[in-house]
This record gives structure tokens, C-alpha cells and sequence, in this order.
């Protein structure tokens, strides 16, 4: 009997079946994994940029806040429903474009309020509330990634909006996203918030310079208000917006710092030194008073100008095209009889020039503000502030008009005493040390800045809330997880 060879297509068909069976699975579980793993890091990734566009929100406020405190017209709060104050609340909603996820659009809304808890009792500066929502779509389905401590970390939007449209009212989506939420207090910051601050240069020439600090608001930091070295304080601080400061190895007490920049001759500084250090000085514009006293209409004698009881009134503002003493020419900024406090507003459209013996006398209880638009030059003790107080005399220098090549200069010198705070950012600042010894109380801020000769420059920590408003810092910062 004759036995054929068994027929083997059928098992190898079986086998190949059974094979490509067995990839199949193979490979739709490394499909699942990977897209597992996908859908991970793309809700990861849009999980932070959700976070950037909040913090973006944060930036936002804050640039429309400092916006606002430019000279007319700004722009400020254009294109939001309101300006914040007196309970009420700016709303802005802008979409933009996300490089880093292929242009795929995020959305950031922001809230800034002025809480009437949150203004300083002190100065009744205002600080305002920033709440800000970035939202980043999410592709793919409606689900967490197959890692749970992942998913419980984020807060996934899937199928109800958890912020957007209506901050913590949820309602249902037509697609996944993500949302995160900050909020923010800002705090106003002072024209005069450091001993010293240039816009470019600062050179200190001497090794005998000293600048240090002291707070005449604080029995334990001054005597009887007054600077006393025995209480010394470390806030003498001093920046530039530019990346030099030749510290000529003066004795500063307080911190240095630059913008990206070094700082040579800083043997003798006591603070840390920072490279981390921008901030743009707000321009003065020229006052717009509709009414102030016609005369004098320049003073070149001896003259009184008398402060008014009101702030602000006609009768406490006077416009002059300069101010040139000289010999024993005075310049009196007269007050009440009893000292009380009074209020003087100078606006003068040319130079001031302090000469010989001339002398500006502020008087008891006057508290007074000089705005110029040309160059300062006093020398010597030309400039008497009885109260001894740098916030009662503060000096303020114009922008110049758009288009100007001018370069105007503010000069104190001489082996004498100056208390006042100077804001002049369009200006080129120097105070001369004469003899062996010179004193400056108050603040200085200036295009640039030089001091030369022995001088000392005590900065009054009460100008830190003083001033005019110049800029504004998070003080407060937390994302809502709810």
C-alpha cells in the first residue's frame, strides 16, 4: 500500500495566522502606548503653556497699569471694557497664537480691580488685583493619560470648563481644554524708591564718598527725624539701567546693581551686587494748569512766593521762565506764620542758576515742588530747606519736547548741605564734594549720574512712599487649583 506526503499548506497558513495574529496585538499595544504616552506629554506641554498665557495675563495688567502713569495720551486701557477704580473692573480677553504648539491659538483673560482694602493708609496709594486665566485647547480624546498621578496633578478641562468665560462657572465644553489660573497683587512704587538711580552711567570719583540710609519716619533709624550716623541704616541702594557703575571704591552701604552690567572700584560695598536690574523712569510732561499766579513772571531778585493751605489750588502755583540769583539774592517759598502745612507748586519753562550767596529758603511747614525744563546749576548752600526734610522739597525735570537734541544738566555743589529729592531722567546729574566735606539727604534720579570731591548722599527711606508713583511689583502671587 502507497502512503503520499502529508499536505503542509493548510499548517503554514495556520502558522502565518496565528503569527501576524500575534504581531497585531504586539503592535496595537505599542500604538497604545505610545499614543498613551503622546497624549501625556501634549497634555503636559499644553498643561504649562496654559500657565505661561496666565502669567502672560499677569504681564498685561501690569504693562496697562504702568501705561497709565505716562503723561497724556497714553493709550492705556484701550481696547478694555474699563479702567480699574472705585470698584470697578478692567476686562480684557486677547487670543494669540502659540509658536511652540504649531500656532494652535491660547486664550488669556484678565481682571484688574482696585479693592478699596487695598490701598495704603499711609500715602492712600492704591494697589490693584490681577486675575488672569490662560486657556490651551487640547487635541484628541476626551480623556486622561493612562498615568493617574499624572492626571491628578492637572486639572484637565474634557468635558466642563473649569475658569474661562466666567471665572469658576462651569458649563459644558465642545472640546477638551486646559485652564490655569493666577492671581496677583501689584504695589505702587515710588519715583524715589533708591538712593540713587541713572538711566545710564554712574561714576563715583572718590574714595571718601559715602551713601548710606536712614529713615526719618523711625526714632530707632534717625534722631528727632534728622540723619544721625550713629544709626546708620544699609538701604543706600543704588541701579543703573545700564551696565556700568564705577563705585570708585565709595563706601556704599546698600545694595548695587546693573543691567547685565559689572561694577568696578567695589571694594567698599556692603550689599549684594545684581546684574537682574531694568526699569524705565516715567517721564515728567509739563504741568497743564489752567490757572496759576501770572506774577513774578521770572525771578531775578529777591523774591517771596507764598504756598496756600490747599494742594493743588491756583493760589500754591506759579509759572516763571527762570529763576537767576546771585550775591544775596533770595528766593523765599513763604509759609503759614505758625508752620503749618502749607503747599507750593513752581514751574519753571527755562534755567535755574543759584549763584555766590543766593539762596532758595524753604520755609517751616511748606512742602514744595519744583518742575524745570532747562538746566539747574546751585552751588554751595544755595538751596535751605528748614524743615530738613528731603520729602518737602522735591524737584522734578521736564521731558523735552519730542524731536529735541538738547542736553540739559543738573549741578549741586559746593562744600554745603542739600536736602531734597531730585527726578530728572532726561537729565545729566552731578554733585560736587567741595572742600572736605558735603551732604546730600534725600534721593537722586538722573539720564546719568556723577558725584566728585568728598560727598555724602543719605537716603531718607520715607521717600520710598513718597514721590509720584514710577512703576509696580508683585507682591503677591498664587495659582487657584480648584
Amino acid at each position: 500500500m502507497k502512503h503520499g506526503k502529508p499536505d503542509q499548506s493548510g499548517s503554514i497558513l495556520l502558522w502565518s495566522v496565528i503569527a501576524i495574529a500575534i504581531l497585531s496585538v504586539f503592535a496595537a499595544e505599542a500604538v497604545r502606548l505610545v499614543s498613551a504616552k503622546y497624549q501625556n506629554a501634549l497634555q503636559t506641554a499644553s498643561w504649562q503653556e496654559a500657565l505661561l498665557a496666565s502669567e502672560s495675563g499677569i504681564d498685561l495688567g501690569i504693562m496697562e497699569l504702568r501705561k497709565s502713569l505716562y503723561p497724556a495720551p497714553n493709550n492705556a486701557w484701550s481696547g478694555w471694557n474699563n479702567i480699574p477704580g472705585d470698584g470697578v473692573t478692567a476686562y480684557s480677553l486677547t487670543a494669540i497664537p502659540n509658536a511652540g504648539m504649531d500656532g494652535t491659538p491660547m486664550t488669556i483673560e484678565v481682571n484688574v480691580d482696585a479693592p478699596a482694602q487695598l490701598i495704603d493708609p499711609n500715602n492712600g496709594w492704591q494697589y490693584y488685583r490681577l486675575r488672569a486665566t490662560g486657556t490651551m485647547p487640547l487635541t484628541g480624546p476626551a480623556r486622561v493619560s493612562d498615568t493617574r498621578e499624572d492626571a491628578q496633578l492637572r486639572r484637565l478641562s474634557l468635558r466642563w470648563e473649569r475658569f474661562t468665560s466666567g471665572v469658576l462657572s462651569a458649563h459644558p465644553l465642545s472640546a477638551p481644554q486646559v485652564s490655569r489660573h493666577v492671581e496677583a497683587i501689584v504695589r505702587p512704587v515710588s519715583s524715589f524708591d533708591q538712593a540713587m538711580m541713572s538711566v545710564g552711567l554712574i561714576d563715583l570719583t572718590n574714595q571718601n564718598i559715602v551713601i548710606d540710609s536712614y529713615d526719618s519716619r523711625d526714632p530707632a533709624k534717625s534722631t528727632s527725624g534728622l540723619f544721625d550716623s550713629a544709626k546708620r541704616q544699609s538701604n543706600g541702594d543704588i541701579a543703573t539701567d545700564g551696565q556700568l557703575i564705577d563705585a570708585g571704591n565709595a563706601h556704599i552701604y546698600g545694595d548695587v546693581a546693573t543691567n547685565a552690567g559689572v561694577v568696578s572700584g567695589a571694594a567698599n560695598i556692603t550689599g549684594s551686587e545684581r546684574t537682574d536690574f531694568y526699569e524705565d523712569p516715567i517721564p515728567i510732561g509739563a504741568p497743564s494748569w489752567s490757572l496759576y499766579n501770572l506774577n513774578p513772571s521770572a525771578v531775578t531778585n529777591t523774591t517771596t512766593l507764598t504756598a496756600s493751605g490747599t494742594s493743588g489750588s491756583s493760589a500754591s502755583r506759579y509759572k516763571v521762565s527762570s529763576i537767576d540769583l546771585s550775591s544775596s539774592q533770595t528766593l523765599t517759598l513763604a509759609g503759614a506764620a505758625d508752620g503749618s502745612t502749607t503747599y507750593i507748586e513752581i514751574y519753571v519753562t527755562g534755567d535755574i542758576s543759584v549763584k555766590g550767596n543766593g539762596q532758595i529758603v524753604l520755609q517751616p511747614g511748606v512742602k514744595a515742588k519744583i518742575y524745570f525744563v532747562g538746566n539747574v546749576n546751585i552751588a554751595g548752600n544755595g538751596m535751605l530747606n528748614v524743615n530738613n526734610q528731603p520729602l518737602d522739597l522735591q524737584l522734578f525735570g521736564i521731558q523735552p519736547a519730542p524731536g529735541s537734541s538738547s542736553s540739559n544738566q543738573v549741578t549741586l555743589g559746593g562744600n554745603g548741605q542739600i536736602i531734597a529729592a531730585v527726578y530728572a531722567p532726561n537729565h545729566d546729574v552731578t554733585v560736587n564734594g567741595g572742600g572736605t566735606d558735603g551732604h546730600v539727604f534725600g534721593s537722586i534720579v538722573g539720564k546719568s549720574v556723577k558725584m566728585t570731591g568728598v560727598t555724602n548722599l543719605h537716603y531718607d527711606e520715607a521717600l520710598g512712599s513718597a514721590g509720584f508713583i514710577n512703576d509696580y511689583k508683585i507682591v503677591s502671587w498664587f495659582e487657584d487649583n480648584r
